[in-house]
């Protein structure tokens, strides 16, 4: 068998396609599993080859569709070539096993193998790949038009929608994964999902109730005034007319302070600062931005009647991004305690879904409106409990502990374990 001989050119050529056809399996998996901010990343750093593989991301569905087309020309060519080659030497019965071989070796060669060694670093394949498929998109385009238009048309019959490339709960496991992985470590993996969470969550999940509100009436004794500061350690008081439903503005302490060592009769009228009313319901993420824009610390949150339901700090608010932020002032209050191996004391102030994550207990079936402990055992029982009345929810037992002028304080919550799931058989 010479050069000459055709049979050696068919096996070239097959060579060269099987070679193309790996060329498009490792393609088309580089850039569906290429991350786009690495890419980004190398751009910025002055890669042009990145910054072409980023064109071509952002057209990823014309990209995808060049491949396909190079892919099925090269497959089918090689295949009509190796049925040529393999009837030429055995005859008709050449057919079925250049059936055979070709599909072996475009299965393992053109397909398995090119694309393992791109899932393994698909970044560099995208870059070195770049240059090539943006000529063949170039190339194909009349096909990926004609490709894309029939695309169209199905996807307007069955009503398809374009769907997010990754939604927020797939986002949240992927931080968990990469967490696992060492590249985030826990801190930074919890400031970020708590990023991921910041928008949802909502004014009455965070506010201070009520009854906790340390307030001063608007003719109040500037000693009093003054006590109440130095006890309660706030910065800043909403001042009421009658009753704390009737919210007319803010005394900061600072100012306070400057005037009443100058004056100990002085009058907190003109030091008040305004006050902004909110609803429950409002996004605290929104609310952040209206307080930065006024320059104001403090909001109150009021019901459809116009009463007081409670305030919300800027501090509130930010601590939901990093955490608790204590300063001397501050007396440390355990929302949850350990007791033993299977009892917790947790706080009738205590988030419902905070005690659901901290427990890993389901929270599918929780129904409840309320987002604090007291308010869902309120819900529950639907009236004042006494101490020690309880309920069970998923594998927890949940009794009051301590109720204090027909406010729940505490509560005793006991664990069981979780029954164990039947295997299928």
């Amino acid at each position: 068998m010479s050069l000459d001989d055709p049979s050696i050119l068919w096996v070239i050529a097959i060579i060269i396609l099987v070679a193309c056809s790996a060329f498009f399996s490792g393609t088309e998996t580089a850039f569906s599993s290429a991350s786009k901010a690495r890419l980004k990343s190398y751009a910025n750093s002055g890669d042009k080859r990145a910054k072409r593989a980023l064109k071509i991301v952002d057209r990823y569905d014309t990209a995808l569709s060049a491949v396909l087309i190079g892919n099925n020309i090269v497959n089918i060519g090689a295949a009509s070539i190796g049925t040529l080659l393999f009837t030429g030497l055995l005859g008709p019965s050449g057919a079925g096993v250049s059936t055979i071989v070709l599909t072996v070796v475009v299965l393992i060669f053109g397909e398995v193998v090119p694309k393992s060694l791109a899932k393994m670093n698909p970044e560099k394949v995208v870059m070195r790949s770049s240059s090539v498929l943006w000529f063949l998109m170039k190339l194909f385009s009349p096909l990926i038009w004609v490709l894309q238009q029939i695309v169209r048309l199905f996807s307007n019959k069955m009503g398809g929608e374009q769907q997010p490339s990754v939604t927020e709960e797939e986002l949240k496991v992927i931080i968990e994964e990469i967490e696992d992985e060492g590249v985030l470590n826990e801190h930074e993996s919890e400031l970020v999902q708590s990023a991921i969470d910041f928008d949802d969550i909502m004014v009455d999940e965070i506010l201070t109730p009520r009854v906790d509100v340390a307030a001063v009436e608007a003719g109040e004794d500037p000693e009093v005034i003054k006590e109440l500061f130095f006890s309660t350690g706030f910065s800043r008081l909403p001042v009421y007319e009658k009753t704390i439903d009737d919210i007319v503005g803010v005394l900061n302490e600072k100012d306070f302070i400057r005037a009443y060592l100058q004056d100990q009769k002085v009058d907190i009228a003109p030091l008040m600062q305004q006050v902004l009313f909110v609803p429950p319901k409002k996004h605290i993420s929104k609310l952040m931005r209206e307080l930065q824009g006024a320059h104001l610390h403090i909001a109150v949150v009021t019901d459809s009647f116009g009463g007081t339901i409670g305030i919300i700090t800027l501090e509130d608010i930010v601590e939901e991004l990093v955490g608790e932020i204590w300063d001397e002032s501050d007396q440390i209050k355990k929302e949850l305690e350990q007791l033993s191996e299977d009892t917790y004391r947790v706080s009738g102030d205590r988030n419902v879904y905070d005690l659901f994550e901290d427990l890993d207990v389901d929270d599918s079936a929780y129904t409840g409106s309320s987002q604090s402990m007291s308010g869902w055992v309120l819900d529950t029982l639907e009236h004042i409990p006494e101490p020690q009345e309880s309920f069970t929810y998923e594998n927890l037992s949940i009794t009051v502990e301590e109720v204090q002028e027909q406010r729940i304080t505490s509560l005793l919550v006991k664990v069981f374990p979780k029954p164990q799931e039947e295997d299928d058989e």
